[in-house]
Order: C-alpha cells, then sequence, then structure tokens
C-alpha cells in the first residue's frame, strides 16, 4: 500500500503553524486540506510539476467575488470547494486566504482558520484582522495565554481598532486581569456608550468583579440594542435568576424560546427555573419533556420529569395532610376513606 505525505511548501508554512495548532488534528483532516496542500508520493522532495502551484498572478476578481457572494447567501458548503480550488492556484494571494479563513470560521473549523490567518499574517503583516481572529480562535480552544499575546500585538498595531482592543479585553478577562481589562473596558464604554458587543462586554467584565446589578443594567441595555442576539437574552435570563428576579427571568426565557423554539439552553434554564427557584413542578416537567420530543436520550431531562413527577406527588400529599388536618380528620379515617 502507497503511504502519502503532505508537502508543507517552506516559503508559504507560516512560522507559528505549530503555536496553537493541534498538529494530530490537522493531519487528520489531511483530505480536507489537499486543496491548499500539494500531496507527493514518498521519496520526493520537491512536488510534482503537475501539482505545483500557481504563484504568479492574482486570480481573476469574478471567480472570488463569485465564492464571496456564495459566503454572503450563506452557501458555504458551496463555496468552499471553489475557494479551496482558488487556495491551491493562487497560495501567495493574500485576499484568497483571508476569504478561507473567514469561511472556515464561520463553518467552525477553527484548525483550518488558524492556519489561514497565519497565513495571511505571513502575506499581509499589517493587517490586523488576524490578528484579533486568531486571539479569538485561540481563546476558544482555551489557549488564553496566545490569545492575550495576539491581543496585545492587535491593540499595539491599530490601538484605535474597536475589535482589536474588545479582543484585548476579552483575553484580559479569560486570564483572570481583571483590573486591566476593566480599564479597557471603560475607555470603550466611554467612546462607545451605545455599542451592543461593548456594553455585552462591558457586563462580563462587571460580572467577574462581582458587580452584578451594573452587569444587569449594561445587559439590558445590550439586549434592546440587538434584540436578535438570543444568547444574550439568555445570558440575561441567568443574571436575572441570580440576582432573585425569577418571573422576570421567566418572562425573558419564554421570549427567548418563542423566537427559537428548539433553544436547548434557554429551554433547560427555564426548566430549572420552574423546578427549582420557582417550585411549579407541573410546569418543569412540561418543558423537560419538550426537550425530549427533539432530543430523546437527553438524560438530565428524563432525571428531571422523574424528579418533578416524584416532588409533584410530595406536594399533593402535603396539601393534602394540611387538609385533613384543618378538617379534624385522622389517618385512621382517612385509611377507610
Amino acid at each position: 500500500m502507497l503511504h502519502r505525505f503532505y508537502y508543507f511548501p517552506k516559503a508559504h508554512l507560516p512560522e507559528l503553524l505549530v503555536q496553537g495548532v493541534n498538529l494530530s488534528l490537522t493531519l487528520a483532516l489531511g483530505l480536507t486540506l489537499l486543496p491548499v496542500l500539494p500531496v507527493v508520493a514518498m521519496g520526493d522532495s520537491h512536488p510534482p510539476a503537475a501539482v505545483r502551484p500557481v504563484t504568479g498572478s492574482r486570480p481573476a476578481d469574478s471567480e472570488l467575488s463569485q465564492v464571496q457572494k456564495l459566503i454572503a447567501e450563506g452557501s458555504l458548503m458551496t463555496a468552499r470547494p471553489r475557494l479551496e480550488r482558488l487556495l491551491m492556484q493562487y497560495p501567495a494571494d493574500g485576499k484568497v486566504a483571508l476569504t478561507a479563513a473567514r469561511l472556515y470560521q464561520d463553518m467552525g473549523l477553527s484548525a483550518l482558520a488558524i492556519i489561514q490567518y497565519e497565513r495571511v499574517r505571513q502575506l499581509q503583516p499589517h493587517l490586523v484582522e488576524p490578528l484579533v481572529a486568531l486571539s479569538r480562535l485561540h481563546l476558544e480552544n482555551l489557549s488564553s495565554a496566545l490569545a492575550l499575546s495576539l491581543a496585545e500585538d492587535a491593540a499595539h498595531m491599530a490601538p484605535a481598532d474597536k475589535e482589536a482592543r474588545l479582543a484585548l479585553v476579552e483575553a484580559l478577562l479569560a486570564n483572570q486581569y481583571l483590573r486591566r481589562a476593566r480599564e479597557q473596558m471603560e475607555s470603550l464604554l466611554s467612546l462607545y456608550p451605545n455599542d451592543g458587543n461593548i456594553l455585552h462586554a462591558g457586563s462580563m467584565v462587571l460580572q467577574a468583579c462581582g458587580e452584578n446589578e451594573k452587569a444587569l443594567q449594561l445587559l439590558e441595555a445590550a439586549t434592546r440594542r440587538a434584540p436578535a442576539r438570543l444568547s444574550w437574552q439568555t445570558e440575561l435570563a441567568n443574571l436575572l435568576q441570580v440576582q432573585g428576579a425569577f418571573r422576570e427571568a421567566r418572562n425573558t426565557l419564554q421570549s427567548v424560546i418563542e423566537a427559537d423554539p428548539f433553544n436547548l439552553e434557554a429551554l433547560t434554564v427555564l426548566a430549572h427555573l420552574y423546578e427549582f427557584d420557582l417550585g411549579q413542578y407541573l410546569e418543569a416537567r412540561e418543558v423537560y419533556r419538550r426537550i425530549l420530543q427533539f432530543l430523546p436520550d437527553d438524560t438530565g431531562s428524563q432525571a428531571g420529569v422523574e424528579r418533578c413527577t416524584a416532588k409533584q406527588a410530595d406536594l399533593a400529599l402535603w396539601f393534602r395532610g394540611i387538609l385533613y388536618r384543618a378538617l379534624g380528620i385522622s389517618a385512621g379515617e382517612k385509611a377507610r376513606n
């Protein structure tokens, strides 16, 4: 059986490829990387001429614009193979690499996105976007120290760039540098007092500092400016729950579920709110059953149904006991009846 190896052209290998990228995961995705990294047989030291990429010319604007149009329309799976052909043809083109990085990030393919953003850094070192994106991608992968280093580089390169400074706040917060995060956030809030992303990040910083009331005000303002961000509304419900505003939390969650009936996080939080905070076991059981309709093997919801059924039965017995005592009915009379 002929073994194959992936040829990494030295001129196009990002210097930081090894940092923060799981190479075993990358190699496991080898078939996906074929359009980007030409394949050679064992023993070859250079790619054969048939697969050597074109390096001297830029792709026609129409080719790249067609791919970008597909991406804008949400046709990511259709756009991907076309874009990967352009990557193979034009490995030294920064615009193609940047488009690919954004696509992979949108598709949740973080390892591939990191590779392409590193390529963009090499081809267009003056751009701040790759630094910001790489910081956030590494933060998602729990590489918080590397994320902070990249965010600091981005903020140093473009001190007036809002996204660079916001990425710095996020990385500082992840590394528990609360004082620096708060200083950066207060500066951003003074510059962008009506920006939803800034307000949301400010709420996260204040929560980390234990100032939940102020955090609640910022998060409410953020959700008003971005009502379509349902995840923020779920966060708001959680914070309301922490503050003891259970009915307001319930109303917020119900609005999220009305907009997205299959929002698992909102449904789970609502079920817990009914069960543990409001003591409405029948309502909680119905929400758990609703989850089981589309996730029938969800053990948490199955256990929730059983718990709520038992609690409701205990509650009924408790009320019945109060009623019997009020009427002066003895235990023997209850048994005979």
